[in-house]
């Protein structure tokens, strides 16, 4: 059996994640080819409006995940301010974004914000190549592929310092109570990788605030990353994973990857932004429905499971490098977790370890224990059963489990793309550890309530609904931060 398998009927599935690169630009035909050279954007002729994005969450609200959006930020600025950071437009200090200053601007940004529970607002670039004094366009923004170098540090710092000036604009700035974004992905894959240095790109991410990073690691071998092509490691706390593209060109209307997902050996597959669209958006329903049939796919796959959203891939990829799990008996798992790299929990990183059990009509995930504590977070789709459990320190397990005709006695149903990353029980009251982006329903089975509250103001309860025959409690939750909140959720029995 493929080391996915724990038993004929269990399985620890490797993460499978869509990415999407090139968001964020209004116009898309490419200026690659004028001089002075400019970016080569979208690479079809095209001016982008909300609907585009609007497509995109569609098929991700249908997948059931949360998908990774990677933004180019240079033509959502309202106030010209790059002119100021000339390294980072081919219009170096005669920058003038005029004519893509409309209302059209906030209203897509306005839209993606409010749709944080489908698409992540990821941070890919400002122009996407880099313009040094002499004004010659060179690959790429981060990182000059052509001259194997870095750029200068301060210069890098200089197109955050933008990055960020940008999103103020919106208001998405922690004055306002937003996160920078948590997730990066360089242009062109201008990763400088040099996790034992004192300069490298993870350590000026991982100072803005940036968690999780993805790139083509074979683009950069003078400087030695990851060898393998699902290879993946810590850049001063930035976790980074390697990724590929299957065949689906950045400038081509609705175009799937071409290698079979039983063949893709990254858990991150690379996609651009208007692969996602078709011509017209008369045209589009077909398109998404390839996409969320594609999703489908990787469902029946019992070796695969696609990922929620951005942390629990990470978190899934680290338990799948480091750590062992073995059946011991019918019902009993034994899962040891002491190579988990100290760095996942200093930075946050460590997660939810998934596992997931192919189910006969009419059986349940009845109950489970790790380590005589009740696991709580389950999720039940398409003949399968997936067990959600919580962050695992580094030290051994034993996972007891049971399978049988009823579901548990309480239980939290993780159908959405928040992450419940603990969960403690008893008579009294349950506490739910979570991971909330934008507003989602959380789903249990338990008794009756007295009351429901949050630890944070920015995590708000916004409504609770309970049914009494089939005793379940439906909690809406509204995250404040575009990129998520963590809290704790208190459910109280009198």
């Amino acid at each position: 059996m493929p080391s996915e398998y724990i038993s004929r009927r269990i399985t620890f599935p490797r993460p499978f994640a869509f990415v999407i690169d090139d968001m964020g630009w209004i116009q898309g035909s490419s200026l690659g080819e004028k001089t002075p050279s400019g970016p080569y954007r979208n690479g079809i002729k095209r001016v982008f409006d909300w609907q585009d994005y609007k497509h995109v969450v569609e098929i991700a609200r249908a997948a059931g995940v949360r998908v990774q959006g990677l933004f180019i930020l240079s033509e959502l600025d309202r106030q010209n301010i790059l002119a100021g950071f000339p390294t980072t437009t081919f219009q170096r200090g005669q920058w003038d974004n005029s004519a893509n200053i409309n209302e059209q601007q906030l209203e897509m940004v306005n839209y993606v914000v409010g749709q944080s529970a489908h698409l992540e607002f990821g941070f890919h670039g400002i122009g996407h190549e880099h313009w040094p004094e002499n004004g010659e366009q060179r690959r790429a923004e981060w990182y000059n592929l052509e001259d194997d170098h870095p750029w200068p540090e301060e210069v890098l710092r200089e197109h955050i310092t933008a990055a960020r000036s940008i999103l103020d604009q919106y208001g998405l700035s922690p004055s306002a109570g937003h996160s920078f974004p948590e997730t990066f992905v360089p242009g062109a894959y201008s990763y400088y990788w040099n996790p034992d240095g004192e300069y490298s790109l993870g350590k000026l991410m991982r100072e803005t605030g940036v968690k999780y990073a993805n790139t083509n690691f074979t683009v950069i071998p003078e400087l030695d990353p990851p060898a393998e092509l699902n290879g993946g490691g810590f850049d001063h706390g930035l976790h980074v994973l390697g990724r590929l593209n299957y065949g689906n060109l950045w400038h081509e209307l609705r175009s799937l990857p071409k290698v079979p997902i039983s063949m893709q050996p990254t858990d991150v597959v690379e996609t651009h932004w208007v692969n996602w669209l078709a011509s017209d958006d008369f045209l589009q329903p077909e398109v998404s429905a390839q996409w969320v049939d594609y999703y489908r796919q990787v469902a029946r796959l019992p070796e695969r499971y696609a990922a929620k959203n951005t942390a629990q891939l990470h978190a899934q990829w680290l338990y799948k490098r480091y750590t062992v799990i073995s059946l011991v008996s019918e019902g009993v798992i034994a899962i040891d977790n002491t190579r988990m790299p100290r760095e996942a929990y200093d930075n946050d990183i460590a997660g939810n370890l998934v596992l997931r059990f192919a189910l006969q009509q009419g059986e349940h995930l009845s109950s489970a224990t790790v380590n005589g504590m009740s696991v709580a977070v389950f999720l039940e789709q398409d003949g399968y059963g997936y067990l959600y459990l919580p962050i695992l320190e580094r030290q051994r397990y034993e996972l007891r489990y049971e399978i049988g005709a009823h579901y548990p006695e309480f239980g939290v149903v993780a159908d959405g793309t928040y992450n419940v990353l603990a969960v403690k029980n008893n008579d009294q009251q349950a506490v739910l550890s979570i991971k909330m982006y934008g507003r989602q329903d959380v789903i249990l089975y338990c008794d009756r309530p007295s009351r429901v509250s949050s630890d944070r103001k920015d995590l708000l309860v916004k409504q609770t609904a309970y049914d009494e025959p089939t005793r379940k409690l439906t909690v809406t939750l509204e995250a404040a931060d575009y990129q998520g909140v963590p809290g704790e959720i208190s459910i109280v029995w009198d």
